[in-house]
């Protein structure tokens, strides 16, 4: 999936948080929520009728939390709506656990509800607490996190939720040494290079065969385009960085500098690729970039856009993001 694909798909997730935060003042006790979307009316009963056997058959759904009538800020409603999300969801229940369409969907609107609330961290620590009673559960739901949140395609991909995810499975007593490994190997990579932290600075070998260093550039901002000359999504972000007229305004007044690095591939392929004249190229011979985790390089290409001091602006931004904020600077 495209970076352009993946916000598009965000749109379409952020519409469905909305009418599920529309339902916040009214939920109840019979509230609930399915996959697909069910409209209120066909969510009045949890009840089915066999009309062969005339037996009542229970079909499992997802319950959304009573919020109090009490609570009447639409803050105040949101914060206990993160929170108690799961307070009906049995994590034991392994029928539950296989129905993606109940708990997989369940928990992307779960997702979508954190940015509306202030108890963000709460509510993440709230779901891997409970689920992490039984392994099914617990393993489920981290594969949940590293789908929605980790992977650099996904529509949700947040790294600051991720971080939440990985703090609390870090953080819980309940969960073997062992498969804490990961998370903490992570975490340190999604630390580092965060938006307001100073990028960190590297050796990179120029086109002339001369070595420099990212800090030796001057301009006002700094785009850093990290690729793999093999890459067809590189290719057509850099037509995309090439084309905007911000970009190419920026570039030519100098207030901006665009600095494409090969991460990897060998000298050859590298030396044919083409590359807009006015951008500064170079390549990571060695591979440190990658090898070292010096930034967090899951997905080709990777873009970062720095401020005059070389901290970061905009860490694993789209192109459309740069051109964004661009355009108002």
């Amino acid at each position: 999936m495209s970076r352009w694909l993946r916000q598009r798909s965000k749109h379409k997730v952020m519409g469905r948080v909305n009418r599920l935060l529309l339902l916040v003042p009214l939920c109840s006790a019979g509230a609930l929520i399915g996959y697909p979307r069910q409209h209120a009316a066909d969510s009045v009963s949890a009840e089915a009728v066999d009309m062969k056997t005339t037996e009542t058959v229970w079909k499992p759904e997802f319950r959304l939390p009573d919020v109090p009538a009490t609570l009447r800020e639409p803050a105040d409603r949101a914060d206990y709506l993160a929170v108690h999300y799961w307070d009906h969801f049995d994590f034991a229940d392994t029928v539950l656990i296989g129905r993606p369409e109940i708990s997989e969907q369940a928990f992307v609107d779960f997702l979508s509800v954190l940015p509306y609330t202030r108890n963000a961290a709460a509510a993440v620590d709230t779901l891997y607490t409970r689920a992490s009673a039984e392994n099914t559960a617990l393993y489920y739901f981290i594969e949940l996190g590293d789908k929605y949140l980790y992977e650099p395609n996904s529509p949700m991909h947040d790294e600051e939720l991720y971080i939440l995810v990985l703090q609390s499975l870090i953080d819980n007593p309940r969960i073997a040494a062992i498969d804490k490994l990961r998370p903490r190997k992570l975490l340190e990579l999604a630390l580092k290079n965060r938006p307001g932290d100073p990028a960190a600075d590297f050796e990179f070998l120029g086109r002339d065969g001369v070595k420099r260093r990212m800090s030796g550039l001057t301009a006002e901002y700094t785009l850093l385009y990290f690729y793999d000359p093999t890459c067809d999504e590189c290719g057509r972000v850099k037509e995309r960085l090439a084309s905007t007229p911000i970009v190419g305004d920026m570039l030519q007044s100098g207030r901006l500098d665009v600095l494409s690095v090969s991460v990897a591939g060998d000298d050859e392929v590298w030396r044919r690729m083409d590359v807009p004249k006015e951008w500064t190229d170079g390549r990571d011979p060695g591979e440190r970039l990658v090898r070292n985790a010096v930034y967090d390089l899951k997905a080709m290409p990777t873009l970062y856009l720095l401020d005059p001091e070389k901290r970061v602006l905009l860490k694993d931004a789209s192109a459309e993001q740069v051109e964004a904020y661009l355009v108002n600077k």
